[in-house]
């Protein structure tokens, strides 16, 4: 009855994670309340997420413009141990989703009305955006196009053809309603990882 949770990639930050580096948003200059900006492609995502952190830990970790593998690695393992402390575990996966279950391993039918908000509570705490960005930015760290690199990878795994747009693929996406199989394996590393930079199948 574990509860199963998958990231969602084009969303949140990207629309307003290289494997072994870090997000690339460099700061400018660091006041002593906080970095003034930050540089790359991913500096507005960066800014946004330290304005609105929710905790000295977030801010400290998204401080340099940049989340490596052992602070994304230190963020779950906090998260697993406030949940641990309230009875539930977490199990991560490769793609950026996770399990969430418990600790005792019964799990009555209001289960998820209790532990939703102490993982809401977890990850308020002790991660934020931190897990968000470090994927997304391992993912596509130059922050390309969405459409135009999911539609080269869908077309290079023969999911559509040469007629298949950057447009087309934009109003699919809104509608979440797509011309090609996109529970398909192939479509799911596309949707995950366009560049074939992080995910493998």
């Amino acid at each position: 009855m574990e509860r199963t949770v998958r990231s969602v990639v084009i969303a949140f930050l990207v629309s307003g994670s290289v494997v072994g580096c870090s997000a690339t948003a460099t700061p400018t200059d660091a006041a002593r309340g906080g970095p003034r900006g930050f540089e790359g492609p991913w500096a507005a995502q960066f800014e946004t997420a330290y304005a609105g952190a929710h905790s000295a830990y977030e801010r400290d970790v998204l401080r340099d413009g940049a989340v490596s593998v052992a602070e994304y690695e230190q963020t779950r393992s906090h998260v697993a141990s406030c949940l641990a402390d309230a009875g539930y575990k977490i199990t991560y996966d490769a793609t950026g989703g996770f399990e969430l279950g418990s600790e005792d391993g019964s799990y009555p039918d209001d289960f998820f009305e209790h532990s939703d908000p102490v993982l809401q509570t977890c990850e308020r705490r002790w991660d934020g955006s931190i897990r968000f960005l470090y994927e997304q930015v391992r993912r596509n760290p130059e922050q390309l196009d969405e459409a135009a690199i999911a539609v080269r990878c869908l077309r290079a795994a023969g999911l559509v053809d040469g007629s298949y747009t950057d447009d087309r693929w934009n109003e699919e996406n809104a509608r979440d309603d797509w011309s090609f199989d996109a529970l398909d394996p192939a479509a799911e590393a596309c949707r995950l990882d366009p560049l074939g930079r992080w995910y493998r199948r």
